[in-house]
């Protein structure tokens, strides 16, 4: 992964451009089409052939727009004719593989070459959204619309915007380059080009080849067109553990045993009305059963634990492939012979984990985890939606068993989230709570990892802050730095974590910040923004000041008026990154953090 390169592309019918940019020392190459009719000349084709093969290149989307772009420019190609296969891209094509095998040009996986758009966290995340995440220098939309017949200037203005994407590409290849570089050992390992694949992708791709291995025969085509898919149906067959003491916990079972699970015509499974339906109470807490997992439905609260009292996380380790494994639960089409991988990969990843063999560790981590998103993607060789629901409802089902076993023993569990559960209880009841888990496990052939906490502090079951000896857990609002999510004034979640763990006052932390990128909001504008009636993008942020205006919506809604971007009134835009306003409105960033003290049931302080 030594001198990486990245590229875009931008297309024009009268002008295109190839833009590259090296990491290591910013140098900075460019190839130019200017005119309709015009093409690279053989020296120049042999130039940026040279860098692609000789290469490490990086880009964005890359795969299915960027790469077959440039190939077609290299077959000698106009601007014109460029210009109407980006047009095709954008309009008929969704997948490079196609525009490959369209126009006969060769694949990505030719190529040293990583798309930066699968190996990152998030779904159908433009690359603009990223840089704001990422609070990359300066958001800028395409400066001239598609299609366009350029001037000069124009020309001169869509480099600037191109090298700006460069710039941001950077970013996030910075960001994720750990991830990137896991690719990399592991196709050096298992002979697969990987760096252009989700973690899922991976997860298949290692899957079958391991599969080919020990069983040639394993028929991997994958399941019919939404056409000829028929929508089935499914029982769910516990497991023979999986027994409860009390009557609304049994009659819970036997309506799911008696349930039909049904696949959609895009074949995910549908979960029942009767089981959305279905509240369970154990104890003070309820619990409420999904697709996704068991999710206790709390109420906003903080529990610091008085001086008698334990509150303890318990979380199962490696809950799904234990399900899998435990259980014996494999894709149909794929044999018994799937067991046999799954196995030895998850045997592997733990020894490495023990040895400390941290490549090892985290490679195989991809592979058994994303495993199980590809068990519900209708189009990979690992679909079986009948497993799916197999191993959420045994999962969901063996922690309400030993959820109502440390109620029954009036051991209380204040909050349960898929994998895991908080309890909170007398010290004297520590024996009795480890005697419950220790007889769960022994049973369900799970195992149990457990962190004291010294505090809790919960919105609601996806939002909450952990206090432990090390340091702190957050979820939802509470993590800071992932990018993952927009920033919403993370100087605000800041400020409280501060407050809860070392007594900081909000107002200390906040005024004292001088980092603009702690202040800022976040957000996509579908049809783009306005402030004072200039344009700022599809992608916006902004800081609240004491004299600044709101940010608008664009296009009008149905009634011929400009909505107003949510929480953007006395805003200022930061469209490009420079130093904190004079004027900054400090004291509505100290009303946010107490208005996120008063959501987990602290009074304002």
């Amino acid at each position: 992964m030594e001198n990486p390169i990245v590229l875009d592309c931008e297309v024009y019918p009268n002008y295109f451009l190839l833009a590259l940019k090296r990491i290591k020392d910013d140098k900075i190459l460019t190839f130019e089409l200017i005119g309709e009719e015009s093409t690279f000349t053989v020296k120049e084709r042999n130039r940026i052939k040279g860098i692609l093969v000789q290469h490490f290149t990086v880009g964005f989307n890359s795969r299915n727009y960027d790469i077959p772009i440039i190939f077609y420019a290299l077959k000698g190609k106009t601007a014109k004719e460029i210009c109407d296969l980006s047009n095709k891209i954008i309009n008929e094509y969704k997948y490079g593989w196609l525009v490959n095998q369209k126009h006969d040009l060769p694949s990505h996986q030719a190529l040293t070459h990583c798309d930066l758009q699968e190996p990152s966290p998030g779904v159908m995340i433009s690359l603009k959204l990223y840089g704001g995440r990422l609070h990359s220098n300066k958001l800028q939309d395409l400066p001239i619309e598609p299609n366009s017949t350029l001037t000069v200037l124009e020309m001169n203005a869509t480099k600037v915007y191109c090298i700006n994407d460069l710039d941001t590409t950077i970013d996030l290849f910075n960001q994720v380059k750990e991830r990137i570089q896991l690719r990399f050992d592991m196709g050096e390992k298992y002979n697969l080009n990987l760096l252009s694949k989700s973690d899922a992708q991976i997860a298949e791709a290692v899957i079958k080849q391991e599969l080919e291995k020990i069983n040639p025969n394993i028929n991997f085509s994958k399941p019919p067109s939404l056409e000829k898919l028929k929508i089935k149906s499914y029982k769910y067959q516990p497991p023979n553990f999986i027994k409860f003491e009390t009557k609304e916990l049994q009659d819970a079972l036997e309506l799911i045993k008696n349930e039909t699970f049904k696949v959609g015509n895009n074949g995910s499974i549908v979960l029942p009305d009767t089981i959305k339906k279905l509240k369970i109470k154990i104890g003070e807490t309820q619990y409420q059963l999904g697709i996704g997992g068991l999710h206790s439905k709390d109420k906003s609260t903080s529990i610091i634990p008085e001086k008698n009292y334990f509150l303890i996380d318990k979380d199962v380790a490696s809950y799904y492939p234990a399900i899998i494994l435990n259980n014996k639960l494999y894709p149909k089409n794929l044999t018994s012979s799937f067991l046999n991988v799954y196995k030895s990969l998850v045997e592997s990843r733990l020894n490495a984990k023990k040895s400390g063999d941290k490549v090892v560790n985290e490679s195989l981590k991809i592979v058994i985890n994303g495993s199980f998103g590809k068990i519900e993607n209708r189009y990979s060789a690992l679909y079986s939606p009948d497993l799916m629901i197999a191993v959420t409802l045994t999962g969901q089902l063996s922690l309400l068993m030993l959820i109502e076993q440390l109620e029954l023993s009036n051991i209380q569990v204040v909050s349960a989230n898929t994998d895991g559960f908080v309890s909170y209880f007398y010290k004297e009841k520590f024996r009795d709570y480890e005697s419950i888990s220790t007889e769960w496990e022994n049973v369900t052939g799970f195992e149990l990892e457990e962190t004291e906490y010294k505090a809790l502090y919960s919105r609601d079951v996806n939002n909450y802050l952990a206090v432990t000896e090390k340091g702190y857990k957050g979820k939802g609002i509470f993590t800071l730095g992932d990018i993952g999510k927009n920033p919403s004034a993370d100087i605000c979640v800041e400020a409280v974590i501060k407050l809860l763990k070392d007594g900081i006052p909000v107002s200390k932390t906040i005024k004292e910040c001088e980092n603009i990128k702690k202040f800022l909001h976040v957000r996509t504008v579908n049809g783009g923004a306005t402030y004072k009636g200039s344009y700022l993008g599809r992608v916006v942020r902004w800081v609240y000041v004491k004299n600044g205006d709101t940010i608008y919506y664009k296009k009008p809604n149905k009634i011929g008026n400009h909505n107003k971007v949510p929480k953007s009134d006395n805003s200022l835009p930061i469209m490009e990154l420079k130093g904190v306003p004079e004027d900054l409105d400090y004291e509505r960033y100290i009303s946010e953090s107490l208005d996120i003290l008063d959501d987990i049931g602290l009074t304002k302080l």
